[in-house]
C-alpha cells in the first residue's frame, strides 16, 4: 500500500481483510457437508462418478482435468475445491501486489482474494466445475507470468503455458481469455518478448500434448463439438444464435460505450487536469450511488458497479506516475471476466457474482493507487465490510439452491459417505429407492430431479437436458434405445410439460406401462422394469 495512507488506516485494511477471511473461512468449512444442489451439483458431480462416458451436450472437460482431485465424498471434495479456488486468488492477489510494488504487508493484503472466493461462491456449487476450474487455472497462470516477468526467469513461462493450455479444454468457449493473456506476455516486456512467447507457446504445446496423450482423445474432442451441433439444432430457445450478440449489446452500451466517452472526452482535453478533476468527481458521484444499491438493492447494483469499475480504470491510465506495464495489467484484470463468462448462455451481469473477485481486486488497486483521501478507502472498507456482515445470512436463505442450511439435519449416505440433507429429501430418496436404485434408463422431468438419480445410482441417456419431444427420441435412437426402455420419473414440483411431453403419449406401448404414486413422485414404469 501507499506510504502517504495513514498508518491506522493500513491497521484497519488488515484488520478488515483478515477478519473477513477468518470468519468466511469458518462459516464456510462448518457447513459444506450440509446441503445438496440437486441440479447443477448433480450435473457436475455425474461426471466425475461416470467419468464423462455419458453423453454431454456441453463444450467442457473438467471432469477430466481436474479427477486428481476427486473424491466421492462430496464433503472432502467442496473443501478441496473451495481450498483450491481461494488459495489461487491468494497467489493472484499476491504476485500482482508485488508486481506493482505496493508497500505495506502484502500477505496480510492478499487475504483479500480468500475472502472474496469465499464470498462470491456463498457455499453453493463448490466442487469443481468449468467456472471454479477457469478461474483456478487463470490465477494460477497469470500468476506464474507476473512471477517470472518479477524474477526474469523465464523459464517459469512455461509453467504459465502449461498452466493456461487446459482452459481450452475445461471450458471452450471461454478459452479467449488466452488471448488477452498471450497480449499482455508481449506488450509488457518489449525487450524480451520473443523469449517470453516461445517459452510460453513452449509450455502451452506441452500441456495440449499431455491432455490428449493422458486424458482424452482427439477423436472424442472432435466428437462433442459434433454432437454439439446437432444439440443446438433442438434448442433454439435455449441457445439462440442473436444471445451473444445481445450480450455483447449489453456490454458495450453497460461498460465500453461509458469508459470510450470518458476516454474520448480526456483525450480531446488533452488529459488537462481540471478534466481529470472533473471525472474524479463522476467517479465519486458514481461510486457512492453504487455503494447505497450495494448496500440497499444487491440485485441492481451490478449496473452502477460495472460503469464504475470501467471508468476508474480511464482513471487509472490518466495517471502520469504508473507505468504502462501497470496500466495493461489493471486493463487485464478487468477483461478476464468477460472471456471467463463468454458463452456461458446467460447475462453476463448474472454471472458477474462468481467473477467479482477481480473487480474488487481491481478497485482496491486503483483506489490505493490513485487517492490519497481517506474517504475512498473508507467507502471500499465499508462495502467489503457489508459483505462480511451479510455473509452469515446465506445459512438462512433458501435462494437457488433450493435448500436452508439451517433444516439440513438428517444424515443420508451418499456414495457411501455421510451427508446432511433436510427430512423432505431424504423421505424423497427414501420413496424414489425401491424404483430408482441402480435403474441404468430413466428420462426425468426436469433438471431439479437429477440429484436423486446422482444419490440412487440411477443414469438417464443424457444429463442435464431439457425435456423435448423430438430431442429425446433423438438422444434415445444414439444410445440404441426406444421409449419402450426407460423408466419416466415425475415431479409434482416439477412435472412434464403436457404440451411437449406426455409419458404415456412418447412410448410405443403405454398399455404395457404401470403407473405408480411414490411420495411427491410419479413414476411410469414399463413391463421389462425389475427392481434392483
Amino acid at each position: 500500500m501507499n506510504k502517504s495512507l495513514p498508518n491506522p488506516l493500513q491497521i484497519l485494511i488488515y484488520f478488515v481483510f483478515a477478519a473477513g477471511a477468518v470468519l468466511l473461512a469458518y462459516l464456510t468449512y462448518a457447513n459444506l457437508d450440509k446441503g445438496f444442489i440437486f441440479n447443477d451439483e448433480a450435473y457436475y458431480l455425474s461426471y466425475y462418478k461416470n467419468k464423462g462416458e455419458s453423453l454431454s451436450f456441453d463444450r467442457t472437460n473438467f471432469f477430466r482435468i481436474f479427477k486428481f482431485l476427486y473424491t466421492p465424498n462430496i464433503y472432502h471434495f467442496r473443501i478441496i475445491s473451495i481450498t483450491t479456488l481461494v488459495l489461487s486468488n491468494f497467489l493472484l492477489c499476491f504476485s500482482v501486489f508485488r508486481y506493482l510494488n505496493l508497500k505495506g504487508n502484502i500477505f496480510i493484503v492478499s487475504l483479500l482474494g480468500i475472502f472474496l472466493g469465499f464470498e462470491s461462491w456463498a457455499i453453493s456449487n463448490l466442487i469443481i466445475h468449468q467456472y471454479i476450474g477457469n478461474t483456478i487455472l487463470v490465477n494460477t497462470g497469470v500468476s506464474l507470468i507476473l512471477i517470472s516477468l518479477m524474477t526474469q526467469k523465464q523459464v517459469i513461462q512455461v509453467l504459465a503455458g502449461f498452466v493456461l493450455s487446459f482452459v481450452l479444454f475445461n471450458g471452450n468457449s471461454h478459452s479467449i481469455v488466452i488471448a488477452p493473456i498471450f497480449v499482455f506476455i508481449i506488450l509488457c516486456d518489449l525487450k524480451r518478448w520473443k523469449a517470453n512467447t516461445i517459452w510460453f507457446l513452449a509450455g502451452f504445446i506441452t500441456g495440449i500434448i499431455v491432455y490428449f496423450t493422458f486424458l482424452d482423445t482427439l477423436d472424442n474432442f472432435i466428437y462433442q463439438f459434433r454432437f454439439l451441433k446437432d444439440y443446438l439444432g433442438f434448442h433454439k430457445k435455449q441457445h439462440s444464435k442473436t444471445f451473444m450478440v445481445f450480450w455483447c449489446i449489453y456490454l458495450f452500451l453497460n461498460a465500453v460505450l461509458p469508459a470510450a466517452i470518458a476516454y474520448f472526452l480526456l483525450w480531446k482535453s488533452r488529459f488537462s487536469e481540471n478534466s481529470v478533476k472533473i471525472l474524479d468527481k463522476v467517479l465519486a458521484v458514481i461510486g457512492i450511488i453504487t455503494l447505497g444499491l450495494f448496500i440497499c438493492s444487491s440485485e441492481y447494483y451490478i449496473f452502477a458497479f460495472i460503469v464504475f469499475t470501467h471508468l476508474l480504470v480511464v482513471r487509472f491510465w490518466t495517471s502520469k506516475t504508473e507505468s504502462r506495464e501497470n496500466k495493461y495489467l489493471v486493463l487485464l484484470i478487468l477483461i478476464i471476466p468477460y472471456c471467463l463468462a463468454f458463452g456461458s448462455q446467460t447475462w453476463f451481469h448474472l454471472r458477474l457474482p462468481a467473477y467479482k473477485y477481480y473487480y474488487f481486486v481491481l478497485i482496491f488497486i486503483c483506489l490505493i493507487r490513485l487517492y490519497k483521501n481517506i474517504l475512498w478507502i473508507s467507502g471500499y472498507l465499508l462495502a467489503v465490510s457489508f459483505m462480511i456482515y451479510r455473509f452469515p445470512d446465506t445459512l438462512k436463505t433458501k435462494g437457488w439452491k433450493d435448500f436452508i442450511f439451517t433444516e439440513q439435519t438428517e444424515k443420508v449416505k451418499v456414495n457411501g459417505y455421510d451427508l446432511y440433507l433436510d427430512k423432505q429429501r431424504k423421505k424423497d430418496i427414501e420413496d424414489l429407492r425401491p424404483y430408482l436404485q441402480n435403474q441404468s434408463n430413466v428420462i426425468y422431468s426436469s433438471n431439479h430431479l437429477i440429484g436423486y438419480l446422482y444419490i440412487l445410482d440411477a443414469h438417464p441417456p443424457i444429463f442435464y437436458y431439457f425435456p423435448l419431444k423430438d430431442y429425446m427420441h433423438y438422444i434415445i435412437k444414439k444410445v440404441g434405445k426406444t421409449p419402450d426402455d426407460y423408466i419416466y420419473l415425475e415431479s409434482n414440483d416439477y412435472p412434464f410439460s403436457p404440451k411437449e411431453f406426455v409419458p404415456l403419449k412418447f412410448v410405443n406401448h403405454p398399455e404395457q406401462y404401470k403407473v405408480i404414486k411414490a411420495g411427491r413422485f410419479t413414476l411410469y414404469l414399463p413391463s421389462q422394469y425389475q427392481k434392483k
